[in-house]
């Protein structure tokens, strides 16, 4: 039962209420005061203040990539990792550099880690006729290649990905599998489409056409090989997603590495201090929502996210 204020008169010092239960409380005016102490009492029922709510709108999107899925119960596990098992696997006195310990951190991630990070992909229904991008989604495909390049500029990106890739095999530049995923991609998808990808979803049997924006990333930063400088970076990769699951976990995962040279050198690689602007606030974002997910299991060692 919530309901909103709908105005406040000065002079009187009074507010409107509009109350969700009309039919038996119609609008009504109440003294700030008398409506104050009325929040400011314990709800039988839980035991807190019952409080308010300030609600207002967003000037831009939380977040333009990714976004914390828990829509399945693997979440519980993942949360699980991120919060006890990485602490513990770090107080291994055996990790004496950084790539030991991204090794051991990679080998040890659930079978359903990806699950967790997701990339949000906006989807727009095809209409005949129609193919071009309004001005509107060009601003926010500008902005979703901005924060991947952030993320593939980032020291970070380059470790983990000469992690995946110690052969200098390319994992995130165009082969042909990318087009095989495109169908994957706009069958599984449940958010919102790029740089213009088409497929198509089926739901209850029957199928639509879709244009699927998903943002690029000029292949200039990928550690590819020379032959492959030319070549355009598809959307967000499995190094990108490790990448920022590591930016995401919290500052004082890493304070149980046991050798301060390597625990340094690690803090430097994960610290969101340095990031641009753009970044921060994605990775910022994220954290907030892990924060939220692994309170859902009482854990101590989370504690709360710092303001944006």
């Amino acid at each position: 039962h919530f309901s909103p204020i709908g105005g406040y008169h000065a002079e009187k010092d009074m507010a409107l209420i509009l109350d969700v239960a009309r039919f038996k409380y119609p609008p009504h005016w109440v003294p700030l005061t008398l409506l104050w102490d009325a929040m400011n009492t314990t709800d039988e029922a839980t035991g807190l203040l019952r409080g308010f709510m300030l609600v207002s709108r967003r000037s831009s999107a939380p977040s333009l990539l990714y976004t914390v899925s828990c829509g399945h119960g693997s979440w519980k596990s993942m949360a699980k990792y991120c919060v006890e098992d990485v602490p513990n696997l770090l107080k291994d006195e055996s990790l004496d550099n950084v790539t030991t310990l991204l090794s051991r951190l990679v080998e040890s991630l659930p079978a359903n880690a990806g699950d967790l990070i997701k990339c949000v992909i906006e989807v727009r229904r095809k209409e005949e006729g129609e193919s071009s991008l309004s001005k509107e989604e060009k601003e926010r495909l500008f902005l979703k290649e901005k924060v991947l390049q952030q993320i593939r500029d980032t020291d970070l990106f380059r470790v983990v990905h000469e992690l995946q890739y110690p052969k200098g095999l390319c994992g995130s530049c165009s082969s042909s599998s990318d087009e095989d995923s495109l169908a994957e991609i706009a069958a599984t998808v449940c958010c919102q489409g790029a740089a213009f990808l088409s497929g198509t979803v089926v739901s209850k049997g029957n199928e639509q056409a879709v244009d699927l924006l998903l943002p690029t990333s000029s292949s200039k930063t990928s550690l590819c090989n020379s032959n492959l400088r030319s070549k355009i970076v598809k959307y967000p990769s499995s190094t990108d997603v490790l990448t920022v699951l590591l930016l995401v976990l919290q500052p004082n995962t890493w304070l149980g590495i046991k050798d301060e040279n390597v625990k340094a050198e690690f803090q430097s690689l994960v610290s969101t201090d340095n990031l641009p602007d753009l970044l921060k606030q994605e990775i910022l974002h994220l954290r907030r929502q892990l924060h939220y997910l692994a309170g859902c299991k009482g854990q101590e060692a989370c504690q709360e996210p710092p303001s944006p």
